[in-house]
């Protein structure tokens, strides 16, 4: 379907979004943007302590993203940008010789982004978001697609003053209306669904709505690791925890689970068998 459809509409498609771009004044701020991010020191972009790539693993990375822009498939845009995101990730823990969570990996996407200085990788975002499969968005793919959205967005908002470190209530926002969007038809939720902003209690209020739960307040979220049960609070994120998880040399399984608790503040073995909890995961 993509080759039928997609390859013949793909240089039609560009041309589309980067006239929009130019006649909108947005192609020639993103530029300016890009050139001041680009000046900056890793701290001026929230990178915390983790070593940067250097100026032959940056030209590797560039390299892949021209790769990118070439491709008329979405899935193997988002493949290749999977491959870079975990090279970046891989690259900070062998510099650092220590493991980072999905708070320290968007500060350094946005830093690699700025230094290979492309401008059209915005477009190449707004590609993948749109014509992606809905049920890729599942898994590190649409989670790293939604990082590289997170990327250009700082570099969109930085100012020389002070530095975008955190994606504005309209970015978030943007966010969550296109991931609604582009996963309406799906019925059951699953944590895959969740952009690495959304919080525990915005978890909760989705699985009451979904589930018909008649009394939200009696259930929460947990996550379940090999026998232990931790509750998360409502101002956590589980997709940045199921990130985390990810990145960790060894594997762990997890399930995270919404379920009647008898006190919000104790943690009870969740059981399948019994009814009183629903997978999410």
């Amino acid at each position: 379907m993509h080759k039928c459809v997609l390859k013949p509409l793909k240089s039609v498609i560009e041309v589309i979004l980067h006239d929009f771009q130019v006649n909108s004044g947005a192609l020639q701020q993103l530029r300016e943007n890009l050139a001041l991010a680009k000046s900056k020191m890793p701290q001026d972009l929230g990178v915390d302590g983790a070593v940067p790539p250097d100026s032959v693993a940056i030209e590797k990375i560039r390299q892949k993203f021209l790769n990118m822009r070439k491709m008329y498939s979405p899935d193997q845009k988002v493949s290749l940008l999977l491959r870079v995101c975990k090279l970046i990730y891989t690259i900070m823990q062998d510099n650092s010789r220590r493991m980072y969570g999905a708070d320290d990996f968007l500060p350094m996407l946005t830093y690699v982004v700025a230094q290979c200085d492309m401008p059209q990788l915005d477009t190449e975002v707004q590609y993948m978001m749109e014509l992606l499969d809905p049920t890729l968005l599942q898994g590190e793919g649409g989670y790293y697609l939604t990082s590289a959205y997170g990327a250009m967005a700082l570099i969109k908002n930085f100012q020389e003053e002070q530095a975008a470190q955190v994606l504005s209530s309209e970015a978030r926002n943007t966010l969550h209306q296109w991931h609604r969007r582009r996963t309406a038809l799906r019925s059951v939720p699953s944590v895959d669904d969740f952009q690495p902003y959304t919080t525990t209690e915005e978890v909760c209020s989705l699985c009451a709505y979904k589930f018909k739960i008649p009394d939200p307040e009696n259930y929460a979220l947990f996550l379940i690791t090999e026998g232990t049960s931790q509750q998360l609070a409502p101002d956590t994120h589980p997709q940045q925890i199921k990130a985390e998880l990810h990145s960790r040399p060894l594997a762990q399984v997890f399930h995270f689970v919404y379920r009647r608790v008898a006190n919000l503040n104790l943690c009870t073995p969740a059981d399948f068998n019994n009814g009183n909890c629903l997978q999410v995961d």
